[in-house]
């Protein structure tokens, strides 16, 4: 959730049961946003204690697949109107017999529109994105003058498609699903992902006055939400635990971005260039190109600020090194946007790729206990394993006590999972041949009969 919180603060650990507020106090979004948490968390588990890992309403049950055939091969699939638990996380398809190409959050290439040969696995991936008043203007208050209020979450699916088993190997007509389901999703969402530790160190030599004290660990002038998110990743021989990691980081969680109205080659002209100078943009920053496909696709390129002109409200911007033109589409897409990072890239990994616009870490390479200084004493250390685009960890810093708000003493902190993007995933058909296929969808029955 890339939105301009104080902190998330919900820890289903602590096991709370609600948020009480009291009279006369300052109110805080994350109380607000932790009540919200804590509903969410309870109704969903109980979702899933009671339907289990996936299923659907007798009446309502959705995401039927039906093929169609054209010469005697599978030529196309769509997908019925409906209900489906995964994991607790209601997905819903409100149209009936949406066209594999035409899903609402599809993103795969449209103009691709040849399905892999049988046999394959059709299945559901269900998770939450966040949207801000730029995806959706409905979320906005023309009363107030259209002014930035609360954001939003949504849950989206993809019915998807693989031709191959957890091993990457073509599938066979005998598989067993269900006994394969489970290597499934350790190939895709690893129960032992990529962990983070994050500290703030010791010492100081600022001398400014409206800094925190010199021998604060955190030297921030202000409170900040920091997201480390990976960039990308590059697997090992084993196929499976990542031998490079990218990532980029941003002090307000992600949050700084900036509407774009048109793209001219390298210039892109934006709605607004920033309400301030925290909240702009200056050469030499990074940014990412975002729109509705690359946001369900993945992380979008990271590209350098060149040049501002201020009075078109629009931005030059420059690939990373042997790269000539920035990986800009011909035309916007829906909801586009630059998203500010923070982070200063590697110049060029030792015997490594182009870093392409991110901070490169080489498990290899690198002494595996070194801490990697972002800014103002922020540190962290990356832990070998299996991690994925995407993945994300947020670290408050407070200047209050010169550190950050993270598991385990100071000089010892926890290694953590990352705090998202959780993806949760379901099968839903078995094509073996022609329209031959096993309907792997599970049903349940209302109580009142």
């Amino acid at each position: 959730m890339k939105g301009d919180f104080s902190r998330l603060t919900f820890d289903p650990a602590k096991q709370y049961s609600r948020v009480l507020m009291q009279q006369g106090r300052v109110q805080l979004d994350a109380d607000w946003n932790e009540q919200g948490d804590i509903f969410l968390h309870t109704l969903r588990t109980l979702a899933a204690d009671l339907i289990g890992p996936f299923g659907g309403p007798e009446g309502a049950l959705g995401f039927e697949i039906k093929l169609e055939q054209a010469q005697g091969k599978l030529a196309n699939l769509t997908i019925g109107e409906g209900r489906y638990y995964v994991d607790g996380l209601l997905g819903e398809n409100p149209q009936d017999e949406v066209d594999y190409y035409k899903q609402p959050y599809l993103t795969v290439d449209p103009n691709d529109d040849k399905l892999p040969a049988p046999p394959l696995l059709v299945y559901l991936d269900v998770w939450e994105r966040h949207i801000t008043y730029l995806v959706d203007d409905g979320i906005r208050e023309v009363a107030l003058g259209g002014p930035d209020t609360a954001t939003r979450a949504q849950v989206v699916w993809q019915v998807r498609v693989t031709e191959n088993d957890p091993e990457g190997k073509q599938l066979e007509e005998n598989a067993e699903i269900e006994k394969l389901w489970p290597d499934w999703l350790e190939r895709w969402q690893p129960a032992d992902r990529g962990r983070l530790k994050a500290r703030a160190k010791t010492g100081g030599d600022s001398t400014d006055p409206c800094l925190a004290s010199p021998d604060a660990r955190f030297r921030g002038a202000e409170n900040q939400l920091y997201r480390v998110e990976i960039q990308w990743q590059e697997f090992g021989e084993d196929g499976r635990t990542s031998a490079t990691v990218a990532f980029k980081w941003s002090r307000d969680n992600g949050s700084v971005v900036f509407a774009v109205r048109d793209l001219e080659g390298r210039v892109v002209h934006l709605e607004s260039l920033g309400r301030d100078e925290a909240s702009g943009l200056k050469p030499g920053d990074w940014v990412e190109f975002v729109n509705d496909d690359s946001e369900l696709a993945g992380p979008g390129p990271l590209l350098k600020v060149e040049e501002i002109d201020t009075a078109r409200r629009s931005v030059t911007l420059a690939s990373p090194a042997e790269q000539t033109d920035p990986d800009l589409p011909s035309k916007p897409g829906d909801h586009a946007l630059l998203r500010r990072w923070d982070h200063h890239p590697s110049p060029r990994a030792k015997n490594g790729p182009s870093p392409r616009g991110a901070v490169v870490y080489q498990f290899g390479d690198l002494d595996e206990q070194a801490w990697l200084d972002l800014e103002d004493g922020i540190q962290i250390q990356l832990q070998p394993g299996s991690y994925r685009s995407g993945d994300y960890w947020l670290i408050p810093a407070r200047t209050a006590t010169g550190d950050v708000e993270w598991p385990g003493p100071p000089d010892d902190p926890q290694k953590v999972a990352p705090h998202g993007v959780q993806h949760h995933f379901a099968p839903l058909a078995f094509v073996k041949s022609g329209t031959v296929q096993d309907d792997l969808r599970k049903r349940f029955a209302g109580l009142a009969q």
